[in-house]
C-alpha cells in the first residue's frame, strides 16, 4: 500500500493542530483537512488553566500567546453562593498565571506552529468519509474541497471534528460513559470590565463568570439548568443581566459598568461523553473523543493534553507496528485515568443540585485532577524519538 500521508487530522483547531503539529515535529507526513477557515472563531469559554498553559509552555508557544495581547491571569476569585475565596495563581509547574485566549487567536497559532513543522493545511475542505482496506482497517479518508471529492490515503485518520464528530460515528466508535444535555450557557463580550481576573460563581440554579481576554475585553458568561425554560431569545439583555445579578450583586455592579460589545454566543446544553478513543487505523482527540460540559472550564486544556497522549501513541505505532495495542491502550488509560473525575464533576455542577458547600467540593475535586494532569505531563519523558511509556 502506498500512502498520501503518515496521518490525515480531521478538524485544525486545538485539538486537532496540536496532534498535527507534534506529529510533524517527530517528522511525519500530515495533512489537516478542516471544513472552516483557518483562523476563525467559534463558540468557545475560552479559559485554560494550569495544565493547558502548561502545554503550551512546554511546546514553546505560551509567549506568542502572550504577545498576542492575551492578558497573563494571575488572579481568581470563586464564588460559592455569598462566599467569595479570592486567590492568586501560584508558581508550580513552570507556570504562574492561566490565560484566555479568543479561539480566532489560539488555534490560529496551533495551525500556523503545526505548518512551521511541516504539516500541510487544508481548510474549507470537507471530510465525507472514511476509507478502509480489504481488512476493514481505516487507511484514509474522502474529501470535498473546491473540486470533486479526493481520496486521501494515511496510515492513520485523527478525528478532530468536535462532538458531534462523524469520523467518530464512521468508524463505530461506541460511548460507555453518557449524560445528557444539563448547563445552557450564554456569553457575550463587554467592554469597560474593570476585573482582572478569573470569576467563576456558583449561586443556586445559575453559575456565572468573567474571563478576560483579548482586546481589553472580558467574556461574561451565565449558565443555568436546561430545565429552566428562559425568554433568552425573546430578552436577551434582560434574561442575561437577570442571571448575573442571582449570581451576585457585586458581580452585576462590575458587569453593569460595562458595555456589551458582541452579540450573545452560547449552547442550549452540550451532551456529556468518554468514547473509545482508537481502533484499527484511526483515533480521537478533543471533543470527537471525550465532552465534559463546559461548566468545568476545563475544555481546552483536555484537547491540549489528549493531543499530546495521542499523538505520542501515534508515533510509536508508526515507528513499530507491533505496539499499535499497547501504544494506544496506553493513551486510552492515561486520558481516563485524569478525566473521569472531572467528567463526573462537572456533570454534577451542570445538574444545579447542589448548594454552595456542594459546589465548593466538586471545584476542589476539579483542581486535585488538574494537578494530576500536570504532574503526568510533566513527568513524561523527552519525546525525541523516544516510544511512550507504556505504563504509568
Amino acid at each position: 500500500m502506498s500512502y498520501d500521508y503518515d496521518v490525515v487530522v480531521v478538524g485544525a483547531r486545538v485539538a486537532g493542530a496540536s496532534t498535527a503539529m507534534l506529529l510533524a515535529r517527530q517528522g511525519h507526513r500530515v495533512v489537516m483537512v478542516e471544513r472552516a477557515a483557518v483562523p476563525s472563531d467559534t463558540v468557545s469559554t475560552h479559559a485554560i488553566t494550569r495544565s493547558g498553559v502548561v502545554q503550551l509552555s512546554r511546546w514553546g508557544l505560551l509567549d506568542e500567546v502572550l504577545d498576542a495581547g492575551t492578558p497573563a491571569v494571575r488572579e481568581v476569585t470563586l464564588g460559592f453562593g455569598d462566599q467569595r475565596i479570592d486567590f492568586e495563581v501560584r508558581s508550580e509547574f513552570g507556570v504562574d498565571h492561566f490565560v484566555a485566549p479568543r479561539r480566532y487567536l489560539l488555534d490560529g497559532v496551533l495551525a500556523e506552529a503545526a505548518q512551521d513543522a511541516g504539516a500541510e493545511l487544508r481548510d474549507g475542505t470537507i471530510f465525507k468519509s472514511l476509507l478502509r482496506n480489504d481488512s476493514g482497517r481505516v487507511d484514509g479518508v474522502v474529501v470535498k474541497g473546491d473540486g470533486g471529492p479526493t481520496p486521501i490515503r494515511a496510515r492513520f485518520v485523527v478525528g478532530a471534528d468536535g462532538h458531534h464528530s462523524r469520523v467518530a460515528g464512521q468508524a463505530d466508535s461506541f460511548v460507555y460513559r453518557s449524560h445528557e444535555p444539563l448547563n445552557a450557557v450564554n456569553y457575550a463580550y463587554f467592554d469597560g470590565i474593570d476585573h482582572r481576573g478569573f470569576w467563576f460563581q456558583f449561586t443556586p440554579e445559575v453559575n456565572t463568570g468573567l474571563v478576560p481576554t483579548n482586546d481589553d475585553q472580558c467574556l461574561v458568561f451565565a449558565g443555568r439548568p436546561t430545565r429552566q425554560k428562559g425568554a433568552f431569545s425573546r430578552d436577551p439583555d434582560g434574561e442575561f443581566m437577570a442571571l448575573i445579578r442571582r449570581g451576585g450583586t457585586d458581580l452585576a455592579d462590575i458587569v453593569a459598568a460595562g458595555h456589551r460589545a458582541s452579540r450573545f454566543h452560547g449552547t442550549s446544553g452540550l451532551s456529556g461523553f468518554l468514547r473509545q478513543p482508537y481502533g484499527p487505523g484511526w483515533a480521537l482527540v478533543g471533543d470527537a473523543g471525550y465532552t465534559e460540559d463546559p461548566i468545568s472550564a476545563h475544555g481546552i486544556s483536555d484537547a491540549l493534553r489528549d493531543a499530546e497522549l495521542c499523538a505520542r501513541a501515534i508515533d510509536t505505532a508508526l515507528g513499530d507496528p507491533s505496539l499499535e495495542d499497547a501504544a494506544f491502550g496506553w493513551y486510552h488509560e492515561m486520558r481516563d485515568r485524569v478525566s473521569v473525575d472531572v467528567y463526573e464533576a462537572a456533570a454534577d455542577l451542570a445538574r444545579y443540585e447542589w448548594d454552595p458547600d456542594t459546589a465548593s467540593r466538586r471545584m476542589r475535586t476539579i483542581s486535585e485532577a488538574t494537578r494530576a494532569e500536570c504532574e503526568l505531563l510533566t513527568g513524561l519523558p523527552r519525546w525525541d524519538r523516544v516510544p511512550v511509556p507504556l505504563s504509568a
